[in-house]
């Protein structure tokens, strides 16, 4: 498996005063940030700002390859209206301990219409300076892929891996030459550390790249993610141990986990995450922040890092996520501020000199594991000078 790109992740901001960023497709959460070609669905970008001081933030959007490099297309040609467009929408949080600014976009608005199938990376500036980013695809609505997924794989069965065989239909695309034209993408639980970057057909019928027998389409099966849940501060929820208030904030301590040695069933989300208060009218500006404790038990490991990743740190595994060994405790911690709702999570150790993160020290690696598999289609005409996105595929195991 070759990384896609050296520390790529869905979102991220370099500023300790970004919070909670997130893309929701057409209203859906649970969503990969996609939307549809030609139709009127949108994507809604948000995060906070942690002070109740106005920011005037703008947003800058750059079409992208599909190895999420400039396209070096002229703005014209992949949006109508222009960059560098105010976050009008902004609102101050209400009755929370954090002070924050709430702020959201959507594309496409009256102000901007993207013109191309593709990848695209919106950052969010102030003065001109990179403050966040977010990146996003555009998709055809076309039905080139199939896939299906196996327990029963080319290295085991039945034991640790899962294996993807897969089928690209060229009807519809004019195609010469599919070693130039083509490139897919397949991601696991939308990681970008591990994910799959232009395998090599098994068969070539003409109209038809079949990939069976695989190996680079051959995952580390994992185990269901860890949940917990805090939608108010005054209930326990699930896996929570305590919440308590240290003034002048609330802090949550998570159960302590510890490292797994079988399947372990769950109905997940597959690393997702969901901003939420129960006593809120308005869950964005009224749910809290709070400082989550996680912590691992566990005897110390050697050559590499342990993390805790989901979905709501936009898979970034970077040194606010990197947890720390406690001799005393015999565990490995860390503590985030996360805004309350409910959170999936695991923990990735990533060993030295390597960028791809391995489930299998903390998790284990279940054949049984409900995983979600994305698979991404892009092509590139002859003599064009961009990458389409004609079609895409989102399954479970």
């Amino acid at each position: 498996m070759v990384p896609m790109m050296l520390h790529a992740q869905w979102f991220g901001s370099e500023n300790d005063m970004i919070s909670t960023l997130r893309a929701i497709s057409n209203g859906d959460w649970e969503r990969a940030q996609i939307i549809t070609a030609g139709s009127d669905e949108t994507i809604e970008f948000s995060f906070d700002e942690m002070s109740h001081q106005y920011h005037r933030f703008t947003y800058h959007i750059t079409h992208c390859d599909a190895q999420w490099k400039p396209s070096n297309l002229i703005e014209s040609e992949y949006m109508e209206g222009f960059n560098d467009q105010p976050i009008e929408n902004w609102e101050n949080s209400l009755n929370t301990t954090f002070d924050y600014t709430h702020y959201s976009l959507t594309l496409p608005n009256s102000d901007v219409k993207l013109k191309l199938s593709g990848n695209y990376r919106l950052s969010i500036q102030e003065d001109g300076r990179e403050v966040a980013w977010f990146r996003f695809m555009i998709a055809e609505n076309m039905h080139n892929l199939s896939a299906t997924v196996d327990g029963n794989t080319d290295i085991d069965t039945h034991k640790s891996h899962q294996q993807l065989g897969m089928t690209v239909s060229l009807n519809g695309l004019n195609v010469t030459n599919p070693d130039r034209e083509i490139y897919t993408v397949v991601m696991q639980n939308r990681r970008f550390d591990n994910a799959v970057i232009n395998p090599k057909p098994t068969y070539n019928a003409g109209n038809r790249l079949t990939y069976e027998h695989c190996r680079d389409l051959i995952f580390p099966a994992g185990n269901e993610f860890r949940r917990f849940e805090v939608v108010n501060m005054y209930d326990y929820f699930m896996n929570v141990d305590k919440v308590s208030f240290h003034d002048p904030y609330y802090h949550a301590t998570l159960i302590q986990d510890n490292r797994r040695h079988a399947y372990k069933f769950d109905f997940d989300h597959n690393g997702r995450y969901l901003i939420r208060y129960n006593q809120a009218s308005d869950n964005d500006t009224e749910a809290d922040y709070l400082f989550v404790h996680f912590s691992l038990a566990s005897e110390p490991m050697s050559g590499g890092k342990m993390y805790v990743s989901g979905l709501f740190n936009g898979g970034n595994l970077i040194s606010r996520y990197e947890m720390e060994y406690n001799s005393q405790e015999k565990a490995y911690q860390v503590t985030i501020l996360l805004k309350m709702g409910a959170y999936d999570y695991q923990y990735l150790w990533v060993p030295d000199g390597e960028t791809a993160a391995q489930t299998k020290p903390a998790e284990g690696d279940w054949y049984e594991s409900r995983n979600e598999y994305l698979i991404l289609l892009y092509y590139r005409q002859r003599g064009s000078r961009h990458d389409r996105l004609v079609s895409t595929l989102d399954m479970e195991q």
